[in-house]
């Protein structure tokens, strides 16, 4: 089973498009970090824990060792944050992908030869495997749309208008 390694934004974007269940009925096996917990809210971070709990989600814990590690690679790439540089540390661990809306991120982890993902393909995802249809999706793109102002938005559009034209 694939591993995919979720940054905070991509959940914080499932979370407010309450698209997260359907996301955990993908065939992946998901993960976080114990550093992207700490960017929650509480009642985010409630969400995350139940779904733990459910044995949905995996949170990957740095010990010391991994500690170390991660501070030596922050060090080396100051321009990301220690979470980001977290959840890097344990894609290249895992062998996982990591899923972030992140544009630096996703090209230092390019760069570093990891597959990135974003939220939208967590959409295409969910319409592939028929999860939802494309009318709820486009309802839920467009809720995204309010909150999240960092979208691709040619790549938004063009969904969108491939969705509707296709009812």
């Amino acid at each position: 089973m694939k591993i995919v390694i979720s940054d905070t934004n991509v959940i914080i974007d499932l979370l407010n498009t309450d698209l997260l269940e359907y996301f955990l009925k993908l065939r992946i096996e998901v993960h976080t970090t114990d550093f992207v917990l700490v960017e929650l809210y509480d009642e985010q971070i409630k969400i995350l824990d139940k779904k733990v709990e459910e044995e949905q989600i995996i949170i990957d814990k740095a010990n010391e060792n991994d500690i170390d590690e991660i501070i030596k690679l922050q060090s080396e790439k100051s321009t990301l944050s220690i979470n980001d540089i977290s959840i890097y540390y344990f894609a290249k661990k895992h062998e996982a992908m990591i899923l972030t809306g992140d544009k630096s991120f996703r090209k230092y982890a390019e760069e570093n030869e990891i597959e990135v993902k974003g939220i939208l393909w967590v959409f295409d995802e969910l319409l592939n495997n028929e999860l939802l249809n494309k009318n709820t999706l486009a309802d839920k793109l467009r809720t995204l749309m309010k909150t999240n102002k960092r979208l691709p938005g040619n790549e938004v559009i063009s969904r969108l208008e491939k969705w509707k034209s296709t009812k």
